[in-house]
């Protein structure tokens, strides 16, 4: 559960190719009554663990209360299907930043499309 931001927007594709870039967008909204800085953090999982990949643009802003923040990012899509977790932080009266909420999308590997799905000859030339 969300104390002070929330994440209420993760705009991500649900299928990539191997070494497509992937963009997402994320949006964090501030649930306190006046201004906070909120700090946005992602990572890929396409494994156990997960793991950094996700380049934001901007990772934190000041967000007015009650307003919300998007935040761009893009990761390259790796050779299998991936889990793209993303963390919203608030930065706390103790000068530091602190866990709030989080949501996990996931983006399937797709296949090559083929190049062409037939031959023909339509002139050829007898020699």
């Amino acid at each position: 559960m969300a104390y002070y931001a929330e994440i209420v927007h993760v705009g991500v594709q649900t299928e990539a190719r191997e070494g497509e870039i992937v963009d997402i967008l994320v949006g964090v909204k501030n649930l306190y009554t006046s201004t906070i800085g909120i700090l946005i953090g992602g990572a890929l999982e396409y494994g156990v663990t997960p793991w950094p990949g996700i380049t934001f643009v901007d990772t934190s802003y000041n967000t007015p209360a009650g307003a919300t923040h998007y935040f761009s990012g893009a990761f390259t899509m790796p050779n299998k299907e991936v889990k793209v977790h993303v963390y919203s932080y608030y930065y706390g009266v103790d000068s530091g930043w602190h866990f709030d909420d989080e949501e996990v999308r996931t983006v399937k590997l797709s296949a090559l499309a083929p190049e062409f799905d037939a031959l023909k000859i339509t002139d050829y030339e007898r020699r």
